[in-house]
């Protein structure tokens, strides 16, 4: 009987697509309790997560060849610890293919069943913590890898939001905008990507910030 697992080599996968596996897998194996140690420990993997997602970033704008350089660095040391995090993933999942899922990684055979996802149906614009922020959460897709998500606080004269730049996030729940003008309506949208493309947007949802 076959035993699932998941990839442990990355090294072929675009740099847009490992950055948006990468911020996933950091966001499903924060405080998962079934990988109570991962090696490398989780605070070492995440920063070179933010490591790379972040000199990445700055590459693709037309980067310098000194800054191309550091993005590749970044990349192979962050592919060494995905290696390292999966071998353990597989050591202690055992072959839980329900246990390697939660992971945020890859399972062996999900390329061949890869779709692209589907727009996420519910979300919502909620007070933060304090007065002058507002919390964006939606729908988590299931085989989404990353969101893009924009915001508006005014409308054309069509009636329609005038959309801010696209923001990237692996987390559905936590989006924090800040700071925001209390009673100020304002609107966002999400749309789910991963490595077969992106979702169409979801509806507009609204809320006056307090």
């Amino acid at each position: 009987m076959r035993q699932e697992r998941i990839y442990t080599d990355y090294h072929r996968w675009s740099d847009d697509a490992l950055a948006a596996l990468a911020g996933r897998t950091v966001e499903f194996m924060t405080d998962n309790a079934a990988f109570a140690a991962p090696q490398p420990d989780l605070a070492t993997y995440t920063a070179l997560v933010s490591d790379f997602r972040q000199k990445h970033e700055i590459a693709r704008n037309r980067g310098s060849l000194v800054e191309v350089t550091a993005k590749n660095k970044a990349r192979k040391a962050l592919l060494r610890a995905m290696k390292q995090l999966a071998f353990y993933i597989n050591f202690t999942a055992d072959g839980d293919a329900h246990l390697l899922a939660g992971s945020g990684f890859v399972l062996t055979d999900q390329p061949q069943a890869l779709r692209k996802p589907h727009a996420p149906l519910i979300g919502t614009l909620e007070d933060g913590e304090i007065s002058g922020e507002l919390n964006f959460r939606f729908e988590a897709i299931a085989n989404a890898w990353e969101y893009e998500y924009q915001v508006a606080s005014t409308v054309g004269t069509d009636g329609q939001p005038e959309w801010g730049e696209i923001a990237r996030t692996t987390n559905s729940l936590k989006n924090l905008l800040a700071p925001v003008v209390p009673g100020t309506r304002y609107y966002a949208r999400v749309r789910a990507r991963n490595g077969k493309g992106e979702s169409d947007w979801s509806a507009t949802f609204a809320q006056f910030a307090r």
